[in-house]
């Protein structure tokens, strides 16, 4: 196999328009970028989780000129000077440059200049050549001597060793595209000054199953591999939490990553994906990764809604689809061939009408959002083919304790359960809604870590789709039970949600929308509180009162403008919503419930959306409603 079919690709950038205008933006980034790089060891990486604006908890809009200067891209507050966000901006100044030595890498076998490989090589002997003199420290700020005595995550150019394994994948994919053309005696010296010690610092840390553990071997064994260096892929494929242990534990029955997160699924599949590239290119036999990346890139598309957005709880970025990841797919179909299963994915996904969903942080490079490098690089001709677009039906994915139920034009995804703590939020029985090809209610999933707004509202119950108990967060992060599994029809039961607290849900879909039918059982006389958030506005408003919630913690802080509707006004309760093109009625049970419509935090931190509240009391409860589209 060869790394990238640099003939055709030249015959195709000068015959297709896009293709050749994407190498001409590279060109002039690559050319502006180095033309004003500059990094020094002093200057110490943060967790870019941080760079959101202190006051609105938007992100901050990051400029590669203006290393000092931060200003929020909701508000427009600037921040100057600010050792927190500077070091955030390295983080990301950093990922830039990694991805333009890689683009620079390609101009080269392009066009045969030598200063873009030039610029590379001297990209890549600046960090080699310095490495050691960049300060041992983490994501948490804190700075280290020596790795005895360092703590867990630590790193040198980036602030964690995951951010490292990253950088490091991304440079080994610059140096093979143009491994035939590097100096004398450079790769020698990369691998004793840069990778050999890379691999010291990253070993020890390889310490559990667990996405992080899965990127240093992976960057370990794509080293490996391309330096030949026995000891790295011995220690990738062999040691004590190996790559195929990290799979074989980690994935489950249905081919998802056990943190339920399908951000976290693509992200590490990027990581494992370029392991089992090298394997390719090199013919180191790992079968149980080739198994693995086929079915997991399979079963993601599976997951996704009909407009391949993708449902999205657990931790991660919000507005993601199937477009956002894009790059792991190509990286996919170079492995199986353009003419796979997996080829004929990334073909409608390629094709798909609509725009990508990006990421903040970890950017891989897109030609306008659309194109990635790794398509171009890859299988450029493919989206030029004529497919037929792959159509996938309802599904439960019963080791990950989640199912989507799909029909009509209207799809519902329901998560039961967990597979443990690790990245997940409190939100078992959240559903997310697509009606007639407009999102009814998504997940926010999460804003970045550093802002508020994510341990407050986004990974709290009362944000998602779900019952919360006497104002608490749930409890409970095992699996769930699928009781009735049909192709419009999905009922679904979990234990220990909080102590001595059950659920049970029942999702029905119809030819004109769905009916939500959720009980709640608990030992003690109990609040339930049923949480539904809409995209979209309400159209008619019932006869309304002034409303008090009563609790104010755990999320309930972040809801306001609460109104309750009036007792005159609850009998046969029809709520009429306009979502997107279409009107939407919502028809509550009303009888002994109250009944709450307010606002609530959306995710980017700075929007909010309608959220419906029906609130019982009691040692049990049932609410029932039914959406129904009209127009």
């Amino acid at each position: 196999m060869k790394y990238s079919d640099i003939e055709k690709l030249k015959v195709l950038v000068n015959s297709q328009d896009r293709l050749g205008n994407f190498v001409l933006r590279a060109r002039e980034e690559v050319d502006d970028f180095f033309h004003n790089f500059d990094d020094s060891p002093d200057r110490t990486s943060r967790w870019a989780h941080h760079y959101f604006c202190e006051e609105e908890g938007a992100r901050l809009l990051f400029d590669p000129k203006t290393p000092h200067r931060h200003e929020c891209s909701v508000c427009g507050k600037v921040y100057e000077n600010h050792e927190l966000f500077d070091g955030c901006w390295l983080t990301m100044y950093r990922n830039l440059a990694v991805v333009n030595a890689w683009k620079s890498a390609l101009i080269f076998k392009l066009t045969g200049e030598e200063r873009f490989l030039a610029n590379l090589v001297k990209f890549a002997s600046y960090y080699s050549e310095n490495y050691l003199n960049f300060i041992l420290h983490n994501k948490e700020g804190l700075e280290f001597d020596n790795l005895e005595d360092a703590a867990w995550g630590v790193s040198r150019i980036m602030p964690q060793s995951l951010n490292e394994a990253i950088f490091i994948i991304r440079l080994v994919n610059a140096f093979q595209l143009v491994k035939e053309d590097l100096p004398d005696g450079f790769i020698d010296r990369m691998e004793r000054d840069f990778f050999s010690q890379a691999f010291i610092m990253l070993k020890p840390q390889v310490h559990q199953i667990h996405n992080i553990p899965t990127w240093l071997n992976s960057a370990i064994g794509v080293m490996g591999l391309f330096l030949g260096n026995r000891e790295m892929i011995d220690y990738a494929f062999n040691g004590p939490n190996n790559q195929i242990r990290q799979l074989t534990e980690g994935v489950t029955d249905d081919y998802f990553w056990y943190e339920g997160s399908i951000h976290y699924n693509f992200f590490l599949l990027e990581g494992v994906a370029n392991l089992l590239l090298f394997c390719e290119l090199y013919g180191y036999d790992f079968p149980l990764g080739k198994e693995t990346v086929e079915k997991m890139l399979d079963a993601a598309y599976i997951y996704a809604f009909d407009n391949h957005l993708l449902p999205n709880p657990n931790d991660g970025w919000p507005d993601i689809n199937l477009k956002t990841y894009s790059y792991v797919y190509a990286i996919g179909t170079k492995i199986f061939g353009e003419d796979s299963r997996i080829g004929h994915l990334m073909a409608s996904i390629v094709n798909k009408v609509g725009d990508r969903g990006s990421l903040p942080l970890s950017k891989p490079y897109y030609f306008e959002n659309d194109i990635s490098l790794e398509e171009l690089l890859f299988v450029p001709e493919l989206r030029y083919k004529m497919t037929t677009p792959v159509i996938s039906g309802s599904v439960n994915f019963k080791s990950s304790y989640c199912g989507l139920i799909k029909s009509y034009g209207s799809n519902v995804f329901i998560k039961y359960g967990h597979n443990g703590p690790s990245h997940a939020h409190p939100d078992k029985m959240n559903i997310e809604v697509l009606l007639k090809g407009e999102m009814l209610s998504r997940d926010l999933s999460n804003s970045g870590y550093g802002n508020p707004l994510c341990n407050e509202w986004h990974k709290m119950s009362p944000s998602h789709n779900t019952v919360v108990v006497n104002g608490e967060s749930h409890k409970g992060f095992k699996g769930g039970e699928c009781l009735i599994e049909e192709e419009l029809h999905m009922k679904v039961r979990s234990t220990g949600v909080y102590e001595d607290v059950n659920f049970e849900r029942d999702i029905q879909l119809n030819d004109s929308g769905f009916k939500d039918r959720f009980a709640v059982e608990a030992a003690n006389s109990s609040i339930f509180d049923y949480f539904f958030h809409i995209e979209g506005e309400l159209l008619e408003e019932p006869l309304l009162e002034k409303g008090d919630i009563i609790f104010d913690e755990n999320g309930y802080q972040h809801i306001r403008d609460i109104k309750k509707v009036s007792e005159s006004a609850r009998d046969q309760l029809r709520l009429k919503w306009k979502i997107g093109s279409i009107s939407v009625d919502c028809l509550v049970n009303t009888e002994q419930t109250e009944i709450f419509l307010a606002k609530s935090p959306d995710n980017s931190a700075s929007g909010y959306r309608n959220t419906l509240i029906l609130r019982k009391r009691g040692n049990e409860a049932s609410f029932e409603v039914n959406w129904i589209v009209i127009k």
